[in-house]
């Protein structure tokens, strides 16, 4: 811990209270920061509680975008010792369902190796052997390291060690940030409202941190900046049996209903990619949970005629990327890199203001980690 770090005594607050915003809260408050984290809502009750629970070991990535795909790789492998308590290292399995799907497992092999992913095939009887309930019409088989990570304990786990931090993190929840007060180019206060009482409360701060995923846009317009989202719906059923012991992928590019995760004895389901008008829009359709079935029965025959327990829906922050044709990606954003960017809006005007977009929660450490690196930077 630095000593210019506690004598400065920065005070920072984070919008957001999933996986990023309580990572960074973490990692803020041990380095010396006086940390103050706002959610509109519950704890993890955006992206990170809507999720199917895989730990990625960045497979699904490899073919299309090798550099996320190492960093997925490497963050669970950190993960997996840093907070074990978390996550289950249950290991994944492509499984080729027909010949173009085969084929396709050769492009996988040679992108895992290239992203540093192990990757090994297997015997399709050994497969089947280890998932029983897996089609007897698949024809490869490829184990890779995936895994799954229990989101809300994750939220819990960092907000109880921002909480234990010497100077112990504040979390306020279930308050809508309303808006900024400026001083000189810089947000000097964060004004928020008690969703229940309707309380107005102010916030002093000497940096904010945007992290809120599908609603980036909505808190960087609080501050005149313009970042256009896209908000993509991704849905999900849960089955009431464990379908599978390990986290089973289809052998093919990403497609709707190629993914299914075990979860404490039951079955997720996912995902589809919809894009849609706003980051509030996460209801599953018919038409989704149908097309979820119907893939998903391809690779786990009996999952047609298992009880499903719930359908729900998560929003993937995504920023739009300026190149990039809006009717291209109106049904599907499977083309749009998984990675993150950090913003430092120094650029546009507000010299204290800091914003983390994209990602996903197996990356939630890196993108925490990058961004204290900007704090530590500027006040170190």
């Amino acid at each position: 811990m630095r000593d210019d770090v506690w004598m400065k005594n920065v005070s920072v607050v984070i919008i957001g209270g999933g996986a990023t915003g309580t990572g960074i809260a973490r990692l803020a408050a041990e380095s010396g920061y006086s940390v103050t984290l706002i959610e509109q809502g519950s704890m993890a009750s955006g992206t990170t509680g809507h999720f199917h629970g895989m730990l990625h070991s960045g497979a699904r990535y490899a073919v299309n975008d090798t550099s996320v795909a190492a960093a997925c790789f490497l963050e669970n492998q950190r993960l997996s010792t840093i907070i074990p308590d978390v996550i289950r290292k249950t290991g994944g399995l492509f499984l080729a369902m027909n010949d173009e799907e085969a084929s396709h497992g050769d492009a996988l092999e040679n992108a895992c190796r290239a992203a540093g992913i192990p990757i090994e095939e297997i015997s399709v009887e050994t497969a089947r052997k280890h998932e029983p309930y897996v089609s007897n019409a698949v024809k490869r088989a490829f184990i890779v390291p995936d895994g799954t990570i229990d989101g809300m304990a994750l939220v819990t786990l960092n907000r109880k060690a921002a909480e234990s931090a010497e100077i112990p993190a504040r979390f306020i929840t279930n308050h809508r940030v309303e808006r900024f007060s400026f001083d000189n180019n810089m947000i000097s206060s964060v004004h928020v409202q008690d969703k229940k009482t309707g309380e107005n409360k102010t916030i002093s701060c000497d940096v904010v941190i945007n992290a809120t995923g599908v609603w980036t846009g909505v808190i960087t317009a609080l501050a005149g900046i313009s970042l256009e989202m896209m908000y993509d719906k991704g849905t999900m059923i849960v089955f009431d049996a464990p379908l599978s012991s390990a986290v089973l992928n289809r052998c093919r590019p990403e497609f709707d209903g190629d993914l299914l995760v075990p979860l404490d004895g039951h079955s997720i389901m996912g995902t589809t990619t919809r894009v849609v008008e706003s980051p509030d829009d996460n209801i599953p359709t018919q038409e989704e949970v149908d097309v979820l079935v119907r893939e998903g029965g391809v690779m786990v025959p009996s999952m047609q005629d298992a009880d499903a327990l719930r359908v729900y829906a998560g929003i993937r922050p995504l920023q739009k990327p300026l190149t990039i044709d809006t009717e291209t990606v109106h049904h599907s954003t499977r083309d749009v890199s998984r990675g993150f960017q950090i913003l430092d809006h120094t650029s546009k005007g507000v010299n204290n203001f800091i914003s983390v977009t994209g990602g996903k929660v197996t990356l939630y450490r890196l993108m925490s980690e990058k961004v204290v690196d900007v704090l530590n930077e500027r006040y170190a």
